[in-house]
């Protein structure tokens, strides 16, 4: 099972309301009643929530990896080498993770 496999299965079933992860798999829809899941279609759907994740991680790690805003605007304010070495350390930061198209 994927961290996307609930999503992708109601994405791919609209009409499934709750999901049990036995083995197989087994969905219901509003009023209990079973729902036949195409697993190949779930799979597909997995692929392209993954995707779709993968192509923004770089947020958050460039958030992390980013030096603290007001280490920033010091570094603005103050001008010269300080300025010079906080876009050094930014540009960097988007060197080690690059914006994903």
């Amino acid at each position: 099972m994927n961290k996307h496999t609930d999503q992708a299965i109601r994405n791919t079933h609209p009409t499934v309301a709750k999901v049990v992860y036995n083995d197989p798999i087994e969905a219901y829809d509003a009023s209990e009643k079973p729902v036949a899941i195409d697993m190949a279609a779930a799979e597909a759907e997995i692929a392209v929530l993954e995707a779709a994740e993968a192509k923004v991680a770089y947020r958050e790690l460039r958030r992390m990896a980013y030096p603290p805003m007001g280490d920033q605007l010091d570094a603005l304010w103050k001008g010269g080498a300080e300025q010079a070495a906080m876009k050094a350390a930014i540009d960097k930061v988007k060197a080690d993770y690059p914006k994903t198209t």
